[in-house]
């Protein structure tokens, strides 16, 4: 019987640890992300890389380019980051790359995707708990083209025995069955940056959650985060577990806030199944969410329903639709 204690549900894992790494695999990672000239604009301002070319497209046509090319450093930075919850989110820090070669401009509202390939791992000399691994990583966009290519080397955990885990589910509608628990593999700390930009960024006027002096003599002594936040991250955290085959979100239902969460707080979530309902092709699938702090307290609780696939019409709507650049 599982525990009635969220924090102590199966965890799903979300990494592979240095064992899974073996010189030939091939890792057709699974995400792809479309670059805006918003990222391309952020990025090149934010680390003062002010050639014009990244943010001037009079400057950047003149130079001879079809459009404003993104910043070369910001497509290995996602190339890269694609590539994370395959290769290095167990853990382990990174410890280097080389032979980077950019081969070919990339250009706003292009998609980028990646795959890696190991070629080299070895366990370390000076940390028992952890491999080497390297690998041979390539950026493509969507019609197949490479425009980037690098290796980089990593330090990966060795796998942890004797866990309490959850089977990584599919995301079908299938996987999931009344009753299943289980926890989240990520958290989130919550940061000075969230109480302020992200509560402004939605235009909520409360000054409890962005004015330190409005809080000062209040019970709770400081700001408090924005429960739509709090309720988002509990979501968000719990999203690639639950609806990786989703159709849409239908709703949600029973939210609760029975903690507040300050900034530092760190956030993680757990999850339990409560139905799964015929929708058509479909089905209907009802979960209870759990956002945990770090003190283990119930900060957030959702019901939440979410239209996803079964197997049988995800099959269907692949007769329909055209082959995707890469997946797994």
């Amino acid at each position: 019987m599982t525990s009635s204690d969220p924090a102590s549900w199966p965890l799903i894992p979300r990494n592979n640890s240095f064992e899974d790494h073996f010189v030939g695999r091939v890792f057709e990672h699974h995400w792809g992300r479309t670059v805006h000239g918003s990222d391309n604009i952020a990025f090149t301002t934010q680390t003062l890389a002010f050639n014009p070319v990244y943010f001037n497209r009079d400057a950047a046509v003149a130079d001879g380019h079809a459009d404003e090319v993104v910043n070369p450093l910001l497509v290995f930075a996602v190339v890269f980051g694609l590539s994370v919850e395959d290769l290095s989110e167990a853990g382990g820090p990174f410890l280097g790359a080389r032979d980077i070669r950019y081969l070919r401009d990339v250009h706003p509202a292009e998609t980028l995707y990646a795959s890696s390939t190991v070629i080299e791992a070895r366990e370390s000399d000076s940390r028992p708990d952890m491999g080497i691994v390297t690998w041979r990583t390539v950026g493509r966009v969507a019609a197949g083209d490479p425009v980037i290519e690098f290796r980089r080397t990593n330090l990966v955990r060795k796998r942890i025995d004797g866990r309490d885990l959850a089977k990584v589910p599919d995301g079908y509608a299938e996987d999931f069955r009344v009753g299943d628990r289980f926890r989240h593999a990520r958290s989130r700390t919550v940061t000075d940056l969230d109480l302020n930009g992200l509560t402004l960024l939605v235009m909520n006027t409360a000054v409890g959650h962005f004015s330190e002096q409005e809080m000062a003599d209040t019970p709770f002594g400081e700001r408090i985060n924005f429960g739509g936040l709090t309720l988002s991250l509990t979501v968000g955290l719990a999203t690639q577990d639950t609806t990786g085959r989703a159709v849409r979100e239908v709703g949600l239902d029973d939210v609760a806030f029975p903690v507040p969460v300050r900034r530092g707080d760190t956030i993680s979530a757990a999850t339990e199944v409560l139905a799964v309902e015929p929708a058509g092709a479909d089905a209907d699938v009802t979960f209870r969410h759990h956002g945990i702090n770090q003190r283990g307290d119930i900060v957030c609780l959702a019901t939440r329903t979410v239209r996803v696939r079964t197997r049988a019409a995800h099959a269907a709507s692949l007769t329909l639709a055209p082959t995707a650049p890469t997946g797994r």
